[in-house]
């Protein structure tokens, strides 16, 4: 037995031997380090050049079944400085070791050196990167679909473009087999020249949509291609001539070929994209409507989204979806403006829309208004119906988040806020709306890191630096929330960051600052919004010098105004409480008693709609109930560093409760009897 093993080592020993004599190990080296760096360029060159990924499949193959045929020519032949010579077949003899060998050993061995360190630099590279780089993880029946490219003749419809990627993005969303990238965040690439290993890796898909439209009067030519976001390779493309009117048959095979590559299961008699309209003039009005709409800042863009709208409907009255974009351009004016009829139109345009349409873009426009009118059981059912034919729709998940924040439930509200943003990572809003949920949680550092994140997403925007305004408000760092707030002015003067920023100089103590603010609000935006004309009659109040006439007339606007807010969302218990405190401020006692009344029947009031009704019990005299209701307020969340410092709650500085509520912020500096206006 010992002899036997004896004489399997001498056969391995002289095996090896052989191939080191022979230089196949350096041979195969060489080959392996050259292979690999050739893949590695056809990789990066070979999509760049369109170059269909069938090229670069035969190339790993030839690597592979080039391994044992240089193996093979490297034990037969050798390369020498009088060319390729068959290898001798016996070994060199001794007399030849002392010429020969010293002559190359010192070479062949730094060569074996850089062969060595050549393949442990491919093996770190492979055991870093994994076998699909830095997206071995993303998911592999994923997709984004990007804007499509105008090439039309005059660069007019990005419009059209837009709606034929957003078309197959609706198509693709239901499927319950597919992950697919919300339009926010895929749209947030733009006209990007970032590879698209990269924009794959950031949007967490393992495959990217691009295309491009080119739209020549009645004709059209689509191109589509798909890519694989791990390599780059090219999976399919097609080019479509099309007339116009087949522009929906075009996003259906774009859709359908999609699903066929990555094997998503699809029942054969499904239309994947639905027609919404036989008539393409319409399709056209809307996507120009819907484009204004998603655009727009202002009351004047909403308005020319509306009559984009209107005159999709001429052409086509049965057109659903033109009906859900009036809806949501209507409320969002009254957002802007608080005109009572801009609401009324608003929920006349929804409930026209709901029985034309049932598509998720529909449900979710109906839910948002039915939520924001205090109708929020009916907001949830349609955005739970949304859901159920989306899963995908990351607008229905926060839609439904935002009812849920109503109804108290902020960790389901936070669930679904979390999956919104991780179907639309880079849309601003989601994480606007999870801010505030975090903020109603207590959690105060969070709320600000995902304000910080809505502005890196959206600099430009002044929402988030409104809000985020607003959070070093209510820490009591009035002047810093006053700073922040002028970004959003700076960006868009809109009626709320004015107002906003009367608030701030309004407990800075900056009164005639508060009142110029107010006034702009006004003036220049917002005459039908109850709320502003309040706050000036506050500001105006701190004023010595004012006019008591104009501060009444102010009031009674706020509260005239206040109940035709009322008329829209009878339960809008902040705006009723504010109705209430100011019909005190005016002597209408009675009415605001009728007010505070009927809202001490509701169970469950937020720390504003308290606020309020502790102002109305202070002008009314009622100073128990007052610091009761201040007492809520504290408990569900707002900051006794407010009250504290409320130059309006003066009377109440020698009531034992008010004392204890607000002793820790009190400045042992003021005396309690100045400023007592």
């Amino acid at each position: 037995m010992a002899i036997h093993l004896s004489n399997n080592r001498s056969r391995f020993s002289r095996t090896l031997g052989e191939l080191r004599r022979r230089h196949v190990f350096r041979v195969l080296g060489v080959y392996a380090i050259a292979a690999w760096g050739i893949l590695q360029v056809a990789d990066i060159v070979l999509p760049a050049l369109l170059i269909p990924s069938w090229v670069m499949s035969y190339l790993v193959v030839l690597a592979i079944v080039g391994f044992p045929v240089t193996a093979v020519l490297a034990w037969v032949y050798d390369i020498t400085s009088d060319g390729v010579v068959r290898t001798p077949e016996n070994e060199f003899s001794p007399d030849t070791v002392g010429t020969a060998a010293a002559q190359w050993t010192w070479n062949w061995r730094w060569l074996d050196y850089l062969i060595i360190a050549g393949l442990l630099t491919i093996l770190a590279f492979v055991l870093v990167s994994g076998p699909d780089g830095n997206s071995r993880d993303l998911p592999e029946r994923s997709i984004a679909v990007l804007p499509f490219a105008d090439l039309s003749p005059q660069q007019d419809t990005g419009y059209f473009c837009d709606g034929m990627a957003e078309a197959i993005l609706d198509a693709l969303a239901p499927l319950a087999g597919l992950q697919v990238a919300a339009r926010t965040s895929s749209f947030a690439f733009r006209g990007s020249d970032t590879d698209v290993r990269e924009l794959a890796r950031k949007l967490g898909v393992g495959t990217l949509l691009e295309g491009s439209v080119r739209k020549d009067g009645d004709r059209i030519r689509v191109t589509a291609r798909l890519v694989d976001g791990r390599t780059g390779h090219q999976l399919w493309s097609e080019t479509y001539d099309r007339m116009l009117e087949d522009v929906f048959a075009v996003q259906d095979s774009i859709s359908r070929a999609i699903v066929d590559v990555l094997r998503v299961q699809v029942l054969d008699e499904v239309k994947l994209v639905e027609v919404p309209t036989d008539d393409q003039r319409a399709y056209e009005e809307y996507l120009r409507g819907r484009d204004q709409l998603r655009n727009g800042n202002t009351v004047e863009d909403y308005a020319q989204a509306i009559e984009r709208f209107e005159r999709a409907l001429v052409i086509d009255s049965a057109f659903g979806l033109p009906r859900a974009g009036i809806c949501t351009a209507y409320w969002q004016q009254y957002e802007l403006v608080g005109d009572s009829a801009l609401a009324d139109r608003a929920i006349a345009a929804c409930r026209e829309a709901e029985a034309f349409s049932d598509r998720a873009e529909t449900l979710v426009a109906l839910g948002n208004v039915y939520r924001e009118t205090g109708r929020v059981a009916e907001s949830r059912e349609l955005l739970e119906r949304a859901l159920e034919s989306e899963p995908n729709n990351a607008n229905a998940h926060a839609a439904l988040a935002q009812a849920m924040r109503i109804d108290g439930e902020l960790e389901a509200a936070e669930h679904h806020l979390g999956q919104a943003i991780e179907m639309d990572p880079a849309y601003w809003r989601h994480h606007m709306a999870l801010a505030r949920v975090m903020y109603e949680q207590g959690r105060i550092d969070d709320t600000i890191s995902q304000l910080q994140q809505a502005i890196r997403l959206a600099p430009d925007n002044p929402v988030p630096y409104a809000s985020l305004g607003a959070i070093h408000y209510y820490e009591g760092n009035y002047l810093t929330a006053a700073e922040i707030n002028r970004q959003s002015l700076e960006r868009n003067p809109t009626p709320r960051a004015y107002s906003n920023a009367g608030s701030y100089y309004y407990y800075a103590g900056e009164y005639a600052e508060a009142e110029a603010m107010y006034r702009r609000a006004l003036e220049l935006f917002s005459p039908g919004d109850f709320r502003w004309h309040g706050f000036l009659a506050e500001a105006l109040e701190m004023q010595a010098e004012n006019d008591p006439q104009e501060i009444a007339s102010q009031y009674q606007a706020a509260v005239r105004l206040g109940y035709e807010r009322l008329e829209v969302n009878p339960d809008d218990h902040a705006a009723r409480s504010l109705v209430a405190s100011y019909l005190a401020r005016i002597g209408r006692t009675e009415q605001a008693r009728t007010e505070l009344e009927r809202l001490e029947q509701i169970e469950d009031l937020d720390m504003l709609a308290h606020r309020a009704m502790g102002f109305a019990y202070l002008d009314i005299k009622a100073h128990e109930q007052a610091v009761g209701h201040f007492e809520s307020t504290v408990a569900k969340g707002f900051p006794a560093q407010i009250l504290a410092d409320d130059p309006r709650l003066q009377p109440l500085r020698r009531d034992a409760n008010f004392k204890a509520l607000v002793s820790d912020h009190v400045d042992s500096t003021t005396n309690p009897e100045e400023n007592s206006q």
